[in-house]
């Protein structure tokens, strides 16, 4: 679970994704010296990085308007606390969005969409209410590159990358950047999210 729960899943997901993936969305990376991540926000001064465990927006530092001096000292205490950080280019974005997930017996069930606010640097804000049908043509508006053959891209990473060894909820956080293009996997959560709860009683009562 520990493992599985470590945000470096979420760049094998991504290669796994990689059919679907366009040229702008650019694999995490893991990093293990201050000083190379230090050279890399000098080069590019929209990163994200992120502890390897962490939820809900905490451990995630956005280095936009912050400099070295803000920069270093984090990102060494987690590397001396978790061993890592993961480093993520910084998207400009139209939505954030998620796919909702249950894992049992090897396989995966897609539950539906959850749509969700953030603040520029990370942070939960809180869902936005609607059926699975009205969030799916919400993102179907912000980006015509939504369609289906992402969920079955998902099901099937899901199914050999963490279904084998997890039953139990997941979801999957996504963007849609300014350019339109979808980012299929920010964070992979292995929990109930806020935006899977209005799911669970149609699950439940289908499957018992």
């Amino acid at each position: 679970m520990r493992e599985l729960s470590h945000r470096r899943t979420t760049i094998d997901f991504l290669r796994h994704m990689s059919p679907v993936l366009d040229t702008e969305i650019q694999l995490p990376k893991e990093m293990t010296d201050p000083e190379e991540c230090v050279k890399a926000f000098c080069q590019n001064n929209y990163l994200f990085f992120k502890a390897p465990w962490s939820s809900s927006g905490r451990g995630i530092l956005s280095t936009e308007g912050l400099d070295e001096k803000r920069i270093t000292p984090w990102v060494t205490g987690i590397i001396l606390r978790q061993g890592s950080v993961i480093m993520e280019k910084g998207y400009r974005r139209r939505l954030d969005f998620a796919t909702e997930w249950m894992c049992t017996n090897g396989k995966a069930t897609f539950l539906g969409y959850s749509i969700f606010r953030v603040s520029h640097r990370g942070r939960y804000q809180g869902n936005i209410e609607g059926s699975n049908e009205e969030l799916e043509e919400k993102i179907r508006r912000v980006s015509g590159k939504w369609d289906r053959h992402y969920l079955d891209f998902q099901r099937d990473a899901i199914e050999v990358l963490i279904a084998p060894d997890y039953d139990g909820p997941l979801g999957i956080d996504m963007l849609i950047t300014d350019e339109g293009n979808i980012h299929p996997c920010v964070e992979i959560n292995l929990r109930h999210t806020m935006g899977m709860l209005s799911h669970l009683d149609r699950y439940y009562n289908n499957t018992i």
